[in-house]
């Protein structure tokens, strides 16, 4: 899974809209995230929230914090360094149902722009990214009656196009969808867990194979994710807590 990192993207027309949960959402918030990533190092990120579940920081134990900040039809994460210097902000425009439109970045991201349209129960269903205004990838989300993104096809800026093909933990709810980081702005994550994704290149052919496994805390909660690659090795492994 190309899992999107938990970026954080609060008493305002904004927020009202953002806090309706979906029927998806477990309801579990998540405390804390550490990444024991085999290529780069890991990292571990613990949430804070506003009173209405809102995200309102997220910070790295190297210092860095991203702050996130809601007004009106507006949503801006912003990153801080270790001594409180914003060093890049992203700001989202949002619909009536308080999920994303449009992104700009701002400082050392004001090249990147993105755009995103939603099904009628708020899941992904194209975004495009862009540079300096000209589009530079579009991913296409096939979403079935479970509410799973159970396609995305990826077409780049030349036209080439790969596919994620995923398969899913059905009996299984997801306890760690952008809902349970309080990133309502970024619309409704899949219903379950990832079981699969089958990854296809250009040529058509099977590039890698991705397999899930979970564990879960008392309360059903997953507590660890971990992936390994189709010839066996560790693709990701990732630990939660919850409040």
């Amino acid at each position: 899974m190309k899992l999107k990192i938990a970026v954080a993207l609060v008493a305002f027309f904004a927020v009202i809209s953002a806090c309706k949960k979906s029927s998806l959402f477990s309801g579990a918030k998540i405390n804390t995230l550490t990444n024991y990533s085999p290529v780069g190092g890991g990292y571990r990120e613990t949430f804070t929230y506003n009173a209405n579940g809102t995200v309102a920081t997220m910070v790295r134990n190297d210092g860095t914090k991203q702050a996130v900040y809601y007004s009106g039809d507006t949503v801006t994460v912003a990153t801080l360094n270790g001594v409180g210097q914003t060093t890049s902000a992203v700001e989202y425009v949002v619909n009536g149902s308080g999920y994303a439109t449009t992104s700009q970045g701002e400082f050392v991201n004001q090249h990147n722009s993105g755009s995103y349209s939603y099904d009628g129960n708020g899941m992904w269903t194209q975004v495009n990214s862009f540079v300096n205004h000209i589009l530079s990838n579009t991913d296409n989300y096939t979403n079935n009656s479970a509410k799973n993104a159970v396609e995305v096809q990826h077409v780049s800026a030349t036209n080439g196009t790969t596919y994620d093909y995923y398969t899913f933990l059905t009996s299984n709810a997801n306890t760690i969808g952008v809902q349970n980081m309080g990133q309502y702005y970024l619309g409704v994550s899949s219903a379950n867990l990832i079981s699969t994704d089958v990854q296809i290149n250009q040529s058509g052919d099977t590039s890698d194979i991705i397999s899930y496994r979970y564990r879960y805390d008392g309360s059903s909660n997953v507590d660890t994710m971990v992936s390994y690659h189709r010839n066996g090795t560790l693709a990701d492994s990732i630990t939660y807590t919850y409040y």
